[in-house]
């Protein structure tokens, strides 16, 4: 059985050291706070995608955009939703279709894990008689990919590194390797794979978290063009048209924090959260549960609870704002799980779905193409969200 590795799948003391330096450096470069140079950066991506859609397609990119205003939703979003995160972990900007290959592959990996998940896990020497049937060989194919990816950044790094100049996250990483070799202290945790582990656990959540929030937000307002309407009419009255929302505008637009909130709520795109170990025995509405159990949390069950939501299979963004239209202080969804493993690009998360949903429909109002997409027709797995469907973008 391979090593576990990164952050979303290791506990106990590995896990709290991880995390802890993780989340403590990248700070430094804007994830999980206010930083003007994430938000320059965030807000050049957007104009990148008005401008993209607004431009002739190019033949390289005709598996997203068809024509001058059809562009095809979430992958439209996967190359600067990876750039945002790749610029606090590696500091450099790629090319938009390399983004989108890189993206696609950590899907094909996640749909592979829904394949192979339940029979290789009971049985994992299944693997080695129908590897294809099984989900073996493509899991494997794109894990591979994957690493290789990072390796190749972290080697390229590693021929220029110097300790005085922390650019980004492989620098820090890096460094921090650097001073136990220095001092003659065993490395722990801190090794090159561990480095390249973190960095996926932290690309992934671009694409496949944010990138399929924003496909079922825009699959919703397809569905609801009336909430798009009342949202645009907001972005006009409190933006206007000759600049971009940036997140002092948030707190000024309740009505379109709240849409953002009720696709969050109907739709978290992970429905069961990752795996959690019982630490010890304990009992839990009423139930025992031994030391080391396994616990699977359903946050799609927890998310449409009458118990707590009225009418929860209807989207009503207002359900989130007072009677003034106010937005609520607190807003009970748990699509980011919660407690110590509470998912720790949330914040990073709501603020990039912000700039982009507000960015684009300031600019746009999009009209799917083959009709609004069917909101049951999602494909369930790991990550939980609908086909890919075209838009046609249509300028205000």
């Amino acid at each position: 059985m391979g090593e576990l590795l990164g952050i979303v799948f290791t506990d106990g003391d590995y896990w709290k050291e991880q995390r802890r330096f993780a989340l403590r450096h990248l700070r430094d470069f804007g994830f999980g706070r206010r930083f003007s140079l994430t938000e320059q950066l965030l807000e050049s991506e957007v104009k990148s995608l008005i401008d993209f859609i607004n431009s002739v397609p190019h033949p390289d990119d005709h598996d997203i955009h068809r024509k001058k205003g059809r562009v095809l939703i979430p992958d439209l979003f996967y190359g600067p939703l990876s750039n945002t995160i790749l610029h606090m972990l590696v500091g450099k900007r790629f090319e938009d279709k390399e983004l989108r290959t890189v993206a696609r592959s950590t899907l094909r990996f996640l749909r592979s894990i829904d394949a192979a998940g339940r029979a290789l896990s009971i049985t994992p020497w299944l693997r080695h008689f129908a590897p294809e049937y099984f989900g073996a060989k493509p899991l494997i194919e794109e894990n591979r990919r994957l690493q290789d990816f990072f390796m190749n950044l972290v080697e390229e790094r590693k021929k220029t590194f110097s300790d005085d100049h922390h650019g980004d996250f492989i620098d820090t990483f890096l460094s921090r390797m650097q001073k136990l070799r220095d001092e003659g202290a065993p490395l722990g945790t801190f090794t090159e794979m561990q480095l390249i582990w973190v960095m996926i656990d932290f690309f992934f959540a671009g694409p496949n978290v944010t990138g399929a929030t924003l496909n079922m937000l825009f699959a919703h307002l397809c569905n609801y063009p009336e909430i798009q309407v009342k949202v645009q009419a907001e972005i006009d009255g409190v933006v206007g048209r000759s600049r971009l929302p940036n997140l002092d505008d948030r707190n000024k637009m309740p009505y379109t924090e709240a849409v953002i909130r009720e696709s969050l709520r109907m739709d978290p795109v992970i429905p069961v959260n990752t795996p959690r170990r019982c630490l010890k025995d304990t009992t839990l509405g009423g139930y025992e549960i031994a030391k080391d159990t396994t616990l699977l949390i359903s946050l799609w069950s927890a998310n449409r609870d009458e118990r707590v939501w009225k009418d929860p299979n209807v989207f009503k963004p207002e359900r989130f704002l007072d009677d003034e239209g106010s937005l609520l202080k607190k807003d009970n969804i748990v699509s980011f799980g919660g407690g110590k493993r509470l998912c720790a690009g949330e914040t990073f998360a709501r603020q990039t779905i912000f700039l982009v949903l507000s960015g684009l429909l300031q600019n746009f109002t999009f009209e799917p193409v083959d009709g609004a997409p069917d909101l049951d027709g999602k494909k369930w797995g790991f990550v939980c969200d609908l086909p890919a469907f075209w838009v046609d973008a249509v300028s205000r």
